[in-house]
């Protein structure tokens, strides 16, 4: 995930009482806070960010910053902020989930039809998008191991839509039911990483 339509952010101190708004600007991975005093951010290894980005949302992180002083005259804000996210907390999102390209292919189970091959195209808190050989009932459920940020998971999801390739290929989009307890932020946190680079 990259926050390119993200302006303001708000910087919470250590009791997460006190709120700071600063003004953000994003150049890819690249994260820059803007403050009028040097004392509105110290550096910091792990400080609560909340960024507002217009397409995804609400992103609640953890971050690392480095305050230092501003030399760009167009500029009109004298200190700035070298800030890397360091772990996502949460996403309160403007569409309804985030989602990641893969291409994954894992074993799974229908409910209906037994053991089947299926690739997975993307992935999201809410659901995944796969192809398979094997073709399922709109109210089939299928079930499978899917490793998030180094922890496994057995995941459970019933078949929506879906999309006949005519060439011996099915899509399925399909909504997980029930969740395992934690896979909610880990999902979130793979989400992230990948969009980010950072797992491949």
């Amino acid at each position: 995930m990259v926050l390119n339509n993200c302006t303001v952010c708000t910087v919470y101190e250590a009791e997460e009482t006190h709120q700071r708004r600063l003004r953000v600007k994003c150049d890819g991975e690249q994260i820059t806070l803007y403050m009028k005093r040097e004392n509105e951010l110290s550096d910091s290894e792990r400080i609560r960010i909340d960024f507002f980005d217009g397409q995804i949302g609400c992103v609640r992180t953890y971050c690392e910053a480095i305050v230092r002083r501003n030399y760009d005259p167009a500029v009109s804000e004298p200190w700035i902020a070298d800030c890397e996210v360091l772990e996502v907390i949460d996403i309160v999102q403007g569409r309804r989930y985030l989602r990641t390209n893969t291409e994954d292919e894992v074993l799974m189970t229908s409910f209906k039809q037994g053991e089947l091959r299926g690739d997975i195209q993307n992935i999201s808190e809410g659901g995944l998008y796969f192809i398979t050989k094997t073709r399922l009932g709109c109210d089939d459920t299928i079930e499978f191991d899917y490793t998030f940020v180094e922890k496994e998971y057995r995941l459970n999801a019933m078949v929506l839509r879906e999309e006949d390739f005519r060439d011996g290929r099915y899509g399925y989009g399909c909504q997980f039911t029930e969740l395992p307890k934690g896979s909610k932020r880990d999902i979130q946190q793979y989400v992230f990483r990948r969009q980010n680079g950072r797992i491949w």
